[in-house]
């Protein structure tokens, strides 16, 4: 009869025993309600603070690390995007959107080495992914290394619609023309930029490229909003949140 006992609790012992190779965490549904309350607020602290507390109950919760990284970069702290982004890429490997991610946030902080290093492997994953060859022109243009700008940039304008991306990378390759010497080529596409999207108005009309037609058609309103755009600087936009 001992050894009925012994036998049976052997069994119970055996069935009750987590299999291998799955893992189990005490605080894994504690840390989706977490996350979930992070997807659910509109407020950028609460967010952080709920996706930081999903994380800290359950670390290889990737999605937390994704959501936490969009939310800083739209708050501007690129280290913490360059940090949660790395995280993820651990864990989901195979991304594009992940290393365009990264990409974006070592371009804010001026390394453009890493920058690049990351839309390499993001137009490797995925060779027509939304923007990035824009921004890798970006980066190149700021390394100096000009006609790999303009080739980049022109590959981009070949496959992007979104009529913002489009303003972005003729701006990007009339910076790359202009700064070799090109000024014909960069009126070009300065103008093109500024019809796209005329906001970069002031910005040609500073540098020399816009006519008196141009100045007729901005009026003066136009032109005291375009002017306070430029006095607060013309920077890349961030990409959209699900982009």
């Amino acid at each position: 009869m001992k050894k009925i006992y012994i036998s049976l609790l052997i069994l119970l012992v055996t069935i009750a025993w987590p299999k291998q190779g799955t893992k189990v965490y005490a605080f894994d549904k504690n840390a989706l309600e977490y996350f979930d309350l992070g997807m659910k607020t509109s407020l950028a602290y609460k967010k952080t603070n709920y996706f930081t507390k999903a994380i800290e109950l359950n670390p290889r919760l990737a999605p937390a690390y994704e959501k936490r990284g969009w939310n800083y970069y739209f708050q501007g702290k690129y280290n913490e995007v360059i940090e949660d982004f790395t995280n993820y890429i651990r864990m989901v490997p195979n991304k594009a959107d992940a290393y365009r991610m990264l990409g974006m946030a070592y371009l804010k902080i001026n390394n453009h080495e890493s920058a690049i290093v990351n839309f390499d492997k993001a137009i490797d994953l995925e060779p027509e992914i939304k923007g990035v060859l824009g921004y890798r022109a970006e980066a190149l243009r700021m390394m100096g290394q000009l006609n790999e700008a303009i080739e980049d940039s022109s590959k981009a304008l070949a496959i992007e619609s979104d009529p913002q991306i489009l303003s972005d990378v003729y701006r990007t390759r009339a910076k790359a023309h202009l700064e070799a010497g090109e000024e014909v080529l960069a009126g070009a596409d300065f103008k093109k930029a500024a019809e796209i999207d005329p906001r970069y108005f002031l910005y040609r009309y500073v540098a020399g490229y816009a006519d008196l037609e141009d100045l007729r058609r901005a009026g003066l309103i136009g032109m005291i909003g375009l002017a306070f755009v430029f006095i607060f600087g013309l920077k890349l936009r961030p990409p959209k949140k699900g982009e």
